[in-house]
């Protein structure tokens, strides 16, 4: 019987399910010619977004150079003589990650040249990268991300000239501001990349600015913002020495209004007139504070966002969190909340303005603030996922805490993620667990406990118990299992069919 044929469109279809699954794409092109061809431009949209054979992908690149190319290498760089690729790899790019090829040039010239050490101002390193950067550049008909860092920089043009560059969708920049000549050079080179982009690319909808303190920058940045018309995701990080200053870029998001969707900022000073600006993006659903200074609200207090997910990630000496919780999650549409303080204060602002989130994430718990962790999902009665990250709890305070836990999530729970202890110094027992699980009123359908734990048959029984009364349970993630226990959870999974989860 002859085998069946699979039609392209069908290949294509199983191709673009499994697009980002490096591995089983590399299976795929072993299956037959007509797989391979159909398979390769899924597996080299984005070479760079995985570093493990990086390297390898160096070679398979230079083996594709032209004359064009090479010419911006120096003479005195023997290049290793390759035969010509059965494919135009560089055709097949989507996602261009400068830093990654770059990175990955200078893993091969070491590898290649036998080096410890391969520095990336090094003439060969720089060489390769720029000719390998003008390929790609030249032949990217699909680029839809450019992603660039300013170290190192080649020549803006090689970018600039590219036909494809108009296409891209998706912009970020790393920005550093060092003194050395080559920096300096490379950082002219960034920013004329920049003053450039507006002119181009109309397309861009998502933007990811990480800067130094250049005005310069600054100003090409907010140029950028101006041009494009359908922004829709921005992210942007100020300066890593954490003066905060005032924003000239932010204020161009007045601009984009209409289409801001996504909003991630870190180490920015947020005044008034900022906020302002938020409370009129109409479609606003996701917003990120980082280790951000923010002014004393005024009129934005009265300002109606309409969030979805709200991050609030501060320091502990940070008297806004409450002020922040009441002025962007006092609405009815907020579904997802993250923070990693709980004021005194903040329980009540939370359980009163933002009730009907399902999905709670709280970092770097300290006892202190159990109680009002407590207090508020007592009254969160919609919540269904519910995860505790890097707590700050000392050795006695872990049992009190879990043995409180269970009776205080909601009759909504359906998710709990009991995440990794911050500093821990040594494994603690797991009586708690009887506590927790008798006490729990949830019909839990995923539980992951990802803490060192010292695990005893009675754990399980208590876990087999819960199933029994609840027979809810779907999915069961534990780490830090012995090869004994892991045999029993492997027993409990199967007679309770239950999966596990890569977190265990």
């Amino acid at each position: 019987m002859p085998p069946v044929l699979i039609p392209t469109e069908c290949l294509l279809m199983i191709f673009q399910n499994i697009a980002n699954d490096i591995q089983c794409l590399h299976s795929c092109i072993l299956v037959s010619r007509s797989w391979c061809r159909n398979a390769i431009p899924y597996l080299w949209a984005r070479p760079f977004s995985t570093a493990s054979k990086e390297a390898k992908l160096i070679k398979t690149y230079i083996s594709c150079l032209e004359d064009e190319d090479k010419l911006l290498i120096e003479e005195d760089i023997i290049l290793p003589n390759l035969p010509t690729p059965f494919f135009d790899y560089a055709s097949y790019l989507t996602e261009f990650k400068y830093n990654r090829l770059k990175s990955a040039v200078e893993l091969w010239v070491k590898i290649k040249d036998q080096l410890s050490t391969s520095s990336p101002n090094s003439p060969k390193v720089f060489g390769i990268t720029r000719a390998l950067c003008n390929l790609l550049m030249r032949k990217c008909s699909r680029l839809e991300s450019l992603s660039i860092i300013s170290k190192n920089m080649p020549d803006y043009t090689i970018f600039s000239q590219s036909p494809y560059l108009s296409r891209i969708n998706k912009f970020s920049c790393l920005f550093f501001d060092e003194c050395s000549y080559r920096i300096k050079e490379s950082n002219n080179n960034t920013l004329d990349l920049l003053k450039f982009l507006p002119t181009v690319c109309k397309d861009i909808t998502a933007l990811d600015f990480r800067q130094c303190d250049s005005t310069a920058v600054n100003k090409a940045m907010k140029d950028i913002i101006f041009a494009i018309p359908n922004l829709q995701d921005f992210k942007y990080y100020g300066p890593n020495d954490m003066i905060y200053r005032e924003e000239i870029i932010l204020p161009a998001l007045k601009y984009q209004t209409k289409s801001l969707s996504s909003l991630f900022l870190c180490r920015v000073f947020i005044n008034d007139h900022i906020f302002d600006i938020l409370s009129e993006c109409v479609n606003l659903e996701s917003l990120k504070f980082l280790d951000c200074r923010c002014s004393t609200f005024g009129s934005s207090l009265k300002s109606k966002f309409r969030l979805k997910k709200l991050h609030l990630e501060t320091s502990r000496s940070s008297s806004n969190i409450v002020t922040l919780i009441q002025t962007l999650g006092n609405n009815s549409t907020l579904q997802y909340l993250y923070l990693n303080v709980l004021k005194n204060a903040a329980p009540r602002s939370i359980s009163i303005g933002c009730s009907n989130i399902v999905e709670f994430h709280f970092s770097e718990l300290e006892y202190n603030e159990s109680n009002n962790l407590f207090n508020l999902l007592d009254h969160l009665n919609f919540l269904e996922k519910l995860t505790l990250t890097d707590m700050v709890l000392k050795e006695g305070e872990i049992d009190q805490f879990y043995n409180s836990l269970g009776s205080h999530l909601p009759l909504s729970l359906k998710y709990l993620n009991i995440g990794q202890l911050f500093k821990l110094k040594r494994s603690f027992s797991t009586d708690k667990f009887q506590h927790l699980f008798e006490n729990c009123k949830s019909s839990l359908e995923t539980i992951i406990i990802n803490q060192p734990v010292e695990y005893n048959d009675s754990d399980f029984d208590y876990i087999i118990d819960y199933i029994k009364k609840t027979n809810s349970l779907r999915f069961l993630g534990l780490n830090c299992l012995g090869n004994t226990h892991r045999h029993k959870f492997k027993e409990l999974r199967e007679d309770n069919k239950i999966e596990q989860l890569d977190d265990g």
